[in-house]
Order: C-alpha cells, then sequence, then structure tokens
C-alpha cells in the first residue's frame, strides 16, 4: 500500500469516526431525552437529516467562498466556480454563465489563472477557507451554548437550534479535515499544498500550470512548459501539460517519455496516478505499435492495471480498454461499452485535455472501424464528427 493511499483511508477513518463519536456522545442523548424531545418539531431522525443536509451545503458554500476571495486577494482571475455540481462558468466575453459541471474536489472546485506568475500568491485560496470556517464555528459554539444554558434552565424549545448548530459544526469539521489534510487525497484538497506552497519556486511552477491549463483549455498554444523527472502526485499535474501538448502535436513518443516518468515513480504516487499512466501507456502502444506486439503487451498487464483499465473511470482508461476491446479482443459489444463512457470521461479530463481526449478517442475508433468494416457503429456517427 502506497503513502498516499494509507493517507486516504486514514482521513476517511478519522471523519468516519469523528461522525459516529458525535452522535452516539451529542446527537442521540439529545434526541432522546424525553425532558426535551417533544420539543422537537419532527421526528428527531429527519431534524438531524435536514440539518446535515444543510450543513453540507452551508460548508460547501463556505469552502469555495473562501475560495473565490482569497483567489482575488492571491491577484487571480477565476475562470469557473462550481459548488455541489452548480457551476458559475466565465466565458469569452468575461460573463459568466450558470450551468451545471463536474468538479474535483470534496464538495467544489474554484479554477483560477494567474494575472501574473511571478506576483499571484495561491496561499491565500487556502488560508481564507479556514479563516471562514473559524468564523462559522465561533458562530456555532456560542449558538450551542446560549442554547444548552436556555434548555438547562428549562426551555426546551432551544433543543432544535442546538441540535442545527452541533449538526452543523460536526459536518464542517469533517468537510474541513479533509480539506486541509496533508497529503493528496482522492479528491483535490487545500491540505496538500500547504508544505508545497512554502517554496516560492513550487508557487511559480503552479502558477505556470495554470496559465498553460488555461491557454490549453482555450486552443491556444502554451508554448515550453517545464517536466519533472521526479514525479509525484502534484508535479505530474504539471508533466500533463507538457504531455498533452505532444499528445495534441502527434508526437506520441515523447508523449511517453513523458508519460514514463510517473511509471518509474511508482513509489511517489497514488495508485490511481500510477494505474491512469499505465492505461495512457497501453493506449499509445496501441496506437504505434503492430497488433501482434500490443497483444503481447496486454497479456503481461498485471491485474490490477486491467481492472483499472475495464473501470473506465479516466479518459486514458477508456481509450485502453476502448482500443484493447477493438484490436486485442475483437469484441463489438465492449467497444461500445467503452463508447458509452467516452463522453463522461472526456468531460471530466478537464477543459485543458477534453480537446485533445476528443480526437484521440475518435482516432481510436476510425483504426477499429478501418479492422472492422462490418461492425455497425452508426449510433456513434455524431462522435465521429
Amino acid at each position: 500500500m502506497k503513502k498516499n493511499d494509507l493517507m486516504g483511508y486514514l482521513v476517511y477513518i478519522l471523519m468516519l469516526g469523528g461522525a459516529i463519536w458525535v452522535g452516539l456522545s451529542f446527537i442521540r442523548p439529545t434526541v432522546s431525552d424525553e425532558n426535551f424531545a417533544r420539543f422537537i418539531p419532527m421526528n428527531g431522525i429527519v431534524l438531524v437529516l435536514l440539518s446535515v443536509l444543510v450543513g453540507v451545503v452551508l460548508n460547501a458554500v463556505i469552502l469555495e467562498l473562501g475560495h473565490f476571495i482569497g483567489a482575488k486577494i492571491g491577484k487571480y482571475k477565476i475562470t469557473s466556480l462550481t459548488c455541489l455540481g452548480i457551476q458559475f462558468k466565465r466565458k469569452k466575453d468575461d460573463k459568466f454563465k450558470l450551468t451545471v459541471g463536474g468538479f474535483d474536489g470534496i464538495t467544489g472546485e474554484t479554477k483560477v489563472v494567474p494575472l501574473d506568475a511571478e506576483k499571484s500568491n495561491p496561499r491565500h485560496m487556502i488560508y481564507m477557507p479556514l479563516v471562514f470556517f473559524l468564523v462559522e464555528v465561533a458562530i456555532c459554539v456560542v449558538l450551542m451554548s446560549v442554547s444548552k444554558s436556555a434548555m438547562n434552565a428549562g426551555n426546551g424549545n432551544m433543543i432544535t437550534p442546538y441540535l442545527i448548530a452541533l449538526v452543523d459544526l460536526t459536518v464542517g469539521c469533517l468537510i474541513f479535515m479533509y480539506n486541509i489534510f496533508p497529503a493528496a487525497l482522492d479528491s483535490k484538497n487545500d491540505g496538500q499544498y500547504i508544505a508545497i506552497f512554502n517554496n516560492e519556486t513550487n508557487v511559480k511552477a503552479f502558477n505556470e500550470i495554470l496559465i498553460a491549463n488555461d491557454k490549453m483549455a482555450r486552443g491556444e498554444d502554451v508554448g515550453e512548459t517545464p517536466i519533472y523527472d521526479s514525479v509525484t502526485d502534484f508535479t505530474v499535474k504539471m508533466n500533463d501539460v507538457a504531455l498533452y501538448k505532444a499528445l495534441q502535436e502527434k508526437k506520441f513518443d515523447e508523449a511517453l517519455r513523458i508519460n514514463e516518468l510517473t511509471i518509474a515513480s511508482k513509489d511517489k504516487v497514488s495508485a490511481r496516478t500510477y494505474l491512469n499512466a499505465i492505461a495512457q501507456k497501453m493506449a499509445l502502444h496501441l496506437y504505434l505499435n503492430p497488433r501482434a506486439e500490443a497483444v503481447e503487451e496486454y497479456k503481461f498487464l498485471k491485474h490490477d492495471e486491467k481492472r483499472f483499465i475495464a473501470d473506465l473511470g479516466t479518459a486514458p482508461a477508456v481509450r485502453a480498454y476502448l482500443l484493447v476491446s477493438g484490436l486485442v479482443e475483437e469484441s463489438e459489444g465492449e467497444v461500445k461499452v467503452a463508447m458509452d463512457k467516452a463522453d463522461a470521461a472526456i468531460k471530466s479530463s478537464g477543459e485543458d485535455k477534453r480537446a485533445v481526449e476528443e480526437t484521440l478517442m475518435k482516432e481510436g475508433l476510425k483504426m477499429i472501424m478501418e479492422l472492422h468494416p462490418d461492425w455497425d457503429f452508426s449510433e456513434y456517427a455524431e462522435a465521429l464528427k
């Protein structure tokens, strides 16, 4: 088990343990207390569940509002703000469009581009959400204290604000525990950047990668970008800019070279990052190598590598599955399974990679159609345009 995977399990155990502890130690005794339970305006469990929902929404808004204001203070331009799937996306005319979108984060994601790679400071995007959360904590503690005092004095009507504040505080603590946990987790969090941003070189590199991603998303030339030989879950995102630029320019050998840096750093990255690199490599080899070589290579993939590809969780995995199904296993049905998953995988890859992934997916399907002209892909005609 890699360090990052262990950290992921640890934070979920801590979150679950914290929720159970609060539930058993504070919430259950309160809703079960006969002296006060009759004052709850609805079923106690329903009230707690509604309070959880309110807590999730409120803390998601607080978290992204903190990112938004921190970005403004740090001299960044907001390109999109997503909170629980509700997205405000900046258009070419600099106006924001309300839509629905995916996100890489526990409750949302704020995407930015620096106004100045040298001067823009990303640290504010980490610390402002914490400032807002501490204000929320103070308000909840005061409300709980006042409500508890009133309840002890015999005012049972204060049980509802007490429970709402308690649940909201608990939910907020769990969400912010995940967000500031000092490790790369399965969704993007601020904690992984705290130590990284202590180094000014990393800050500049982070800003440069944001600029490059923004240019790529808008179809502009990204120019030269740094390539890191020592790959971590942080630097792999930087290397991805150069990798996808090479893919866009059909320099597959260069893309493979960059991708191999991730595979060679297996012990320094999370399992998902490593397996995604394996899927990327498999897909590129299927584009470049004779089918016989690809068949042999696929045979020697490990079980977890094949399973990652079959799970169709990332765009490289879908591409690999598509090509393996059509060129190696020659299964029309499985090719269609991959195509059915392609659109969602491409969208989740991010705007900076979307155009490249769409092109590669089309080219992969065309290769399969040339090999199997009798297969019916008429339902995907729109995707081939």
